[in-house]
């Protein structure tokens, strides 16, 4: 019986991939783990593995959460009715800047995020980090945007 060896310039950058998505979204969010992903990334280009190190560098936290809110936040505004995302479980800092804001109250609905307990979804340790990451990214671009209208408003009358 013939033992194949393993070929390391084939197994070795999924593994660096997974190892730089793991590191970014297992590490709490503070601005030195930008460097995390962003290691993985200029390894495999190193390496001249140019869709692996795309695929890093697009599914890491600090390009796929802020994509992921803009994109929500714009289908919202097709809508025509920007939403605040409350999660039952998770206090987020942007629904306080909501509440207490009186251009923003008025402006903007809540929503619950079917999201927890009895749901379809019941994120845990990193999915639930991200999700509350997602929603708190989002209420604050909504939060922004609301106070822009509501400060252009003011302009024109």
């Amino acid at each position: 019986m013939r033992v194949q060896r393993i070929s390391w310039q084939r197994e070795l950058p999924p593994v660096i991939a997974v190892a730089g998505l793991a590191a970014d979204y297992l590490s709490p969010a503070a601005a030195w783990t930008m460097l995390l992903p962003l290691g993985a990334v200029m390894l495999l280009m190193a390496m001249r593995k140019w869709v692996h190190a795309a695929a890093v560098f697009l599914l890491c936290s600090w390009v796929l959460i802020p994509s992921a809110a803009q994109t929500a936040v714009a289908l919202e505004a097709a809508g025509g009715q920007p939403r605040l995302y409350v999660l039952p479980d998770a206090t987020l800092p942007s629904l306080d800047e909501a509440v207490d804001d009186p251009q923003v109250r008025g402006a903007v609905r809540f929503q619950l995020l079917p999201i927890g307990h009895r749901h379809v979804i019941n994120p845990r340790w990193v999915l639930a980090d991200m999700i509350a990451t997602f929603a708190d990214l989002h209420n604050d671009i909504v939060i922004d945007r609301a106070r822009a209208e509501s400060d252009s408003a003011l302009v024109y009358q």
